[in-house]
């Protein structure tokens, strides 16, 4: 066998290597949820629960948690003690006797929530019966430079690895499904708000996928911000009591037919999804913002990081609507990317098996079958 030969071979193999290997991304999760178990949940609008995650070591969750539970409904419920959970042993469990199906956990001071991995897991083993969650709700406080105040939701996740710290929590390169109702509550966040007078001085916005922890479950952070003067703010807990009471009010199966936008590009914070979301009956799958891509390049002899992290989204962002029969759409911003970097992001997005359209142009984001809303 010539050199030539041999070389041309290699690359071959490689190149089947890596198809297989990204057909069944799955696999890069096994070992993060050999501590965890396996999924605990039928999909999206299924019989699953909706667990609410509070922590007395976060002063927004308290005054969020608070105020929800002032609405009544709330029923303590006996749990088992779990002593192998550590932090996520102790705290109080409610049942919503009017939305039989939600659970609210108010964690005690020892439990941050970035460092709460598999708190769906250990949930379930408190609360023995229970079969499983569809989804899970994390009340937080949102801290940034800025001190602008703001109402914020996001999906959870560590896309690059090499960007992970210990001080994000979760797992490095991987992420959590995104709760597929994410949009329905940001239309109800947006509405209470507006009702409240809140929208002249609070942002009301999507922020991009960042953060842990990891869990297997569907989810997503609702949270107040963006400084202490705001996280002790009553009428921002009232807030968002309003947007919780009417969302666990109302139907899960209605939300089957949201399809899903998932983004590459942007900033941070997301107008552009907001817009979305506002305009037509969809619900936001990962967003990833252009500091991700910021090393986007044609020469590299293994499969770049930014390529990996971008799969991870999109595999998590499928399993969050498998079992339904919504669509999955990604929008690549390409005013915020590089020409090499957006040329290689859509070269992939184009190829990724389960992908039902993409588009650069926001126009073009949502396909004319999918509902407006008037």
């Amino acid at each position: 066998m010539t050199l030539l030969t041999l070389m041309s071979s290699l690359t071959t193999v490689r190149s089947k290597v890596k198809s297989i290997y990204f057909r069944r991304p799955i696999l890069r999760r096994l070992s993060a949820r050999a501590s965890g178990g396996g999924p605990n949940r039928d999909g999206p609008g299924g019989l699953g629960a909706t667990l609410v995650v509070a922590t007395d070591a976060d002063i927004a969750s308290v005054v969020m948690r608070d105020a929800v539970l002032r609405r009544g409904g709330w029923v303590p419920v006996e749990s088992k003690d779990c002593e192998e959970d550590g932090k996520l042993n102790n705290g109080k469990i409610f049942r919503h006797d009017r939305s039989p199906n939600v659970y609210m956990w108010s964690l005690p001071p020892t439990a941050e929530f970035l460092v709460c991995d598999f708190v769906d897991k250990a949930f379930l083993k408190r609360l023995q019966g229970l079969p499983k969650l569809s989804e899970v709700i994390f009340m937080s406080r949102h801290a940034a430079r800025s001190g602008k105040p703001a109402l914020t939701i996001h999906p959870i996740g560590n896309p690059r690895a090499s960007k992970w710290t210990a001080q994000l929590g979760g797992k490095p390169g991987l992420c959590p499904p995104p709760s597929p109702r994410m949009g329905k509550m940001f239309r109800l966040l947006k509405q209470c708000a507006q009702d409240r007078g809140l929208t002249d001085e609070f942002d009301v916005t999507f922020e991009a996928t960042h953060h842990g922890p990891f869990l297997d479950t569907p989810s997503m952070f609702v949270e107040i911000g963006s400084c202490e003067e705001h996280w002790c703010r009553e009428d921002a807990g009232e807030c968002w009591a309003d947007v919780l009471e009417r969302f666990f009010s109302q139907d899960t199966a209605s939300d089957d037919s949201d399809d899903i936008v998932m983004s590459i590009g942007g900033g941070h914070y997301v107008p552009f999804m907001s817009d979305f979301v506002l305009k037509h009956k969809v619900t936001p799958g990962h967003m990833l913002p252009s500091y991700l891509m910021d090393d986007v390049s044609t020469d590299y002899d293994v499969t770049p990081e930014w390529e990996i992290a971008v799969r991870e989204a999109i595999d998590s962002t499928q399993r969050a609507i498998a079992g339904s029969q919504r669509r999955l759409s990604i929008y690549v911003d390409k005013k915020s990317l590089k020409s090499e970097a957006r040329k290689r992001v859509v070269e992939l997005v184009a190829g990724a098996v389960g992908v039902s359209h993409h588009t650069t142009n926001k126009k073009d984001v949502v396909r004319p079958s999918t509902t407006s809303i008037n």
